[in-house]
């Protein structure tokens, strides 16, 4: 935090530090492994998630056993956030919803994709040169629109994918039940 940090931007971030340390070691772990997009030794996520080594080790384990971090190097022991685990919990919760809730996210993300083609006049963001879209001092704007336009792609391409699998699926009987 710098000097410049708003009130509630201390009180925000204090808030979860506070929340995290008052967890169980295990959801700490959990927490601190969601977050493991580089791979990182026990200690350092030890340190993270404030436990011991060996409780970390304990629940690293047991979180690779379930597929939620894959183990990267034995020695020293190093983990990773398995990103296809995510993939699949995404997924799998994306295809509790209703066809119409599917189909009406898919019109929306669509819409979205269209403008961003319109914008930038070219098919998909890998054809884009951003220096031709934006002034120097605009061009962060035009990376973040770019990747914004990933994600709304991927978005898409992940529900295409649920919508196709479920049309082919005999098995399933219409709309699942309603929370």
């Amino acid at each position: 935090m710098t000097a410049g940090d708003s009130p509630a931007n201390i009180e925000l971030v204090s808030g979860f530090s506070e929340e995290l340390t008052a967890a169980p070691a295990d959801e700490r772990v959990y927490r601190v492994a969601l977050q493991l997009y580089d791979p990182a030794g026990v200690p350092e996520i030890a340190e993270r998630a404030s436990c011991a080594p060996d409780t970390a080790r304990r629940h690293l384990s047991r979180l690779a056993d379930i597929g939620v971090v894959d183990l990267v190097s034995d020695t020293p022991t190093t983990y990773v956030r398995n990103e296809s685990y995510f993939e699949w919990r995404l997924r799998d919760r994306l295809g509790e919803q209703s066809m119409s809730d599917l189909g009406e996210t898919l019109g929306e993300l669509t819409a979205e994709e269209r403008a961003f083609r319109d914008r930038f006049g070219v098919e998909g963001p890998s054809a884009v040169d951003a220096l031709d879209h934006a002034d120097y001092d605009d061009i962060e704007d035009v990376w973040l629109a770019l990747s914004e336009w990933r994600t709304v792609r991927r978005r898409i391409e992940r529900l295409e994918a649920i919508r196709q699998e479920r049309a082919g699926d005999s098995s399933f009987e219409g709309e699942p039940a309603e929370p």
